[in-house]
Parts: C-alpha cells; sequence; structure tokens
C-alpha cells in the first residue's frame, strides 16, 4: 500500500513537472539562462563501427545523409521559438555544427574544394532575428574538426564531407544595459580528450568550455557552457575537474549550463555528477523538483520517433555561490513541439531557469 501511495505520489509530482515544461514565471526581476544541446544530426553510429575502409566510406556517407534528414534548418526554427519563449539573458549551447560537401575525384583518391551545406548556428541566428528575438554570439569554441573525407552514398555517390563542430553563448542584445551587462568572454579546450581508432588512422575528439561574466541587476556572476565527453566516463570526470579547477575557479557565483553527458537521473548517478554535487554545486532542477526525473536526453538518431525517448537526464544547469534556482523546465520535450515534418526539434530537451543572484 504504501509503495503504491509513493509511486503515486512521485507521478503526481512528475506531472506538474511536465505541466510546467515550456513555462517560466514572468518575473522581470529573475535572471533566466538556458542549455540547449540542437544536435548536430547525427550520432556518428556507423562510423565508430566501421572496421575497414569500405565500411568507413559508407558509414560517411550514412552520416551526411542522417544530417540532411534531420533537417536542420526546420530545427533550428523550432529550437529559436523556445529560445524565444523562455526569454534567457544567456543561452549555452551545443552541437552547433558547420557541415560542408564537395567532390571527389574517385580515381585520384582526393577531395576537391567543399563549400558549406549546413551552418546551425546561422540558421538558429536567422531564425531567432526572423522571430523578433534579439540574440547575438558572445564567445564561440571550437571542439574538432574534421577534414574533407571522402564518403559513398550508396550504391554509387562519392563526395567529401567537412564537420566542425562548436560550443556558443548567445546573450540578449534587447535588456536594458542597465539591468544586464556582460564581459570578459573565454574559452578553451579541455586537456583530456578521446581518441578514437579508425581504418584512416587515430581520431582525436577535443572538448571545449566557453564562458562570460556577467552582471544582473549589479550582481555579478560567470557564466560557463560545455559539452562534456560521452563515450568514456574517465575522460568525462577529469573534464569535470579541469572545469571546477580552471573558468569556475573564480571568486563569483558560477552558473554552469551544459550537456554533461553525466546522468544526473535514474539511478545510478554518473560519478561526474558526483563530483559536482561534493564539490558544493547545486543542481537547479533538483532543487525545484527533487522527485521528479526531468529527462533530457535522447531521441532516435533521425529524431523521428513518434514517441519521445528520453529517458535519463544529463542536461544541467548547477549553481555556485549566491545563485538560488526560482524555477526551472523543460523545452523541445512536448510533442506540440515538433517540427511541421514531424521531427523533435533535437535529441536533446533544452533546460531553461530562473535564478536569483544574490
Amino acid at each position: 500500500m504504501l509503495r503504491g501511495l509513493a509511486t503515486i505520489l512521485v507521478l503526481i509530482v512528475f506531472s506538474v513537472a511536465q505541466a510546467l515544461a515550456s513555462e517560466l514565471g514572468r518575473g522581470d526581476g529573475d535572471l533566466r539562462v538556458m542549455t540547449y544541446n540542437v544536435d548536430e544530426g547525427t550520432d556518428y553510429i556507423e562510423v565508430t563501427e566501421a572496421t575497414n575502409l569500405s565500411q568507413f566510406l559508407v558509414a560517411v556517407g550514412q552520416t551526411i545523409s542522417q544530417v540532411r534528414a534531420t533537417d536542420p534548418s526546420s530545427r533550428m526554427n523550432a529550437i529559436a521559438a523556445q529560445i524565444k519563449d523562455a526569454r534567457p539573458a544567456l543561452v549555452s549551447l551545443q552541437e552547433l555544427d558547420q557541415w560542408f560537401t564537395g567532390l571527389f575525384d574517385p580515381a585520384a583518391r582526393t577531395c576537391g574544394p567543399v563549400a558549406l551545406e549546413f551552418d546551425l548556428l546561422q540558421e538558429l541566428l536567422s531564425s531567432l532575428a526572423a522571430q523578433g528575438a534579439n540574440y547575438e554570439v558572445a564567445v564561440q569554441a571550437r571542439q574538432f574538426a574534421f577534414p574533407p573525407t571522402p564518403a559513398l552514398i550508396l550504391p554509387s555517390t562519392f563526395l567529401c564531407v567537412q564537420v566542425i563542430n562548436h560550443n556558443a553563448i548567445l546573450v540578449r542584445t534587447d535588456l536594458d544595459p542597465s539591468r544586464f551587462q556582460w564581459s570578459n568572454a573565454q574559452s578553451g579546450q579541455f586537456t583530456s580528450a578521446l581518441s578514437i581508432n579508425t581504418p584512416v588512422g587515430p581520431v582525436t575528439e577535443p572538448r571545449a568550455w566557453v564562458s562570460v561574466d556577467a552582471k544582473f541587476h549589479g550582481k555579478s556572476f560567470r557564466f560557463i557552457g560545455t559539452h562534456l565527453e560521452s563515450a568514456d566516463p574517465n575522460i568525462r570526470r577529469s573534464q569535470g575537474e579541469e572545469l571546477r579547477s580552471g573558468p569556475a575557479n573564480t571568486s563569483l557565483p558560477v552558473v554552469i549550463a551544459m550537456d554533461s553527458n553525466a546522468r544526473a537521473a535514474p539511478p545510478p548517478k554518473d560519478a561526474t555528477y558526483i563530483d559536482f554535487i561534493n564539490a558544493g554545486y547545486r543542481d537547479a532542477w533538483s532543487a525545484i523538483f527533487p522527485a521528479a526525473a526531468g529527462f533530457t536526453c535522447c531521441q532516435a538518431q533521425f529524431v523521428n520517433n513518434p514517441v519521445s525517448q528520453l529517458s535519463q537526464r544529463i542536461d544541467l544547469i548547477l549553481t555556485m555561490g549566491g545563485v538560488q534556482p526560482q524555477n526551472i523546465a523543460l523545452f523541445g520535450a512536448d510533442p506540440s513541439e515538433k517540427t511541421e515534418e514531424g521531427l523533435w526539434p533535437s535529441d536533446h530537451a533544452g533546460v531553461a531557469a530562473q535564478l536569483l543572484v544574490r
């Protein structure tokens, strides 16, 4: 009986949290921040599983085909609508890819010049502007960059594909300067980085962080965005340590908005997440909804799954010092927020919070 009652109470709390998704309070006195992994359009599954050159060529072809199938322009337009609705002063963004394609000469086995096919950051900025939302890039950092690489789209289409992956922070430009200012944009790459073996040689995938110092109603704080390693928990944990001892090592209150790839829910909690909590960071979601799952990851690779597959919470807003969470909500997790083609805006849900800086 008690177990059944506890289950019902948890479901009620979860329902309340879901009802608050895409809704934040309207108080102008509260600082709003957001984190969103916008989804580069692929999970590179086929590339990482390729064991010979032929499989690798086909895998790269499958990768760019997946990116095209996820319709980045339409998805960035949907994400822009959610950012506009959340109205954050600061937005931490991950997986802002630039995809380039060009001709491949199979006889010479060389790539020719490549041209930009998708630029997720520019697509997002254009959509924000078109919807009347006023944002600019405060800082952008490159994570990894793969050079033009031969690809085969079956049965016989050869091309070359290049990708450059970025993190960034956007800031609102329409807030009264007496209320909100920012400065001291910084960025850097983590020393700890994943290296994977491929049929064309080892590939390193660095990760990066970005930060700005900001003032909201005269109260100063540091806002940090990042995207920690997903494949190797030891590297992820080392990157967390680098973040805390590097840009987060400041006398200012700190807000970290990130795709941590470190599971906060359901149990067991990831070691990297536990490290942040043990270091004194407050998890804004847990502070507001301690009994609600708040899942943020992950939809299917093609983001076309009819029913949501979000099953873990890894997109986090953490605070340290005089920053108190007031409210928090998910964006892009409800089917009503899909694109006209029926795609989820991203394989992640966005997370936006209202914070009080003391």
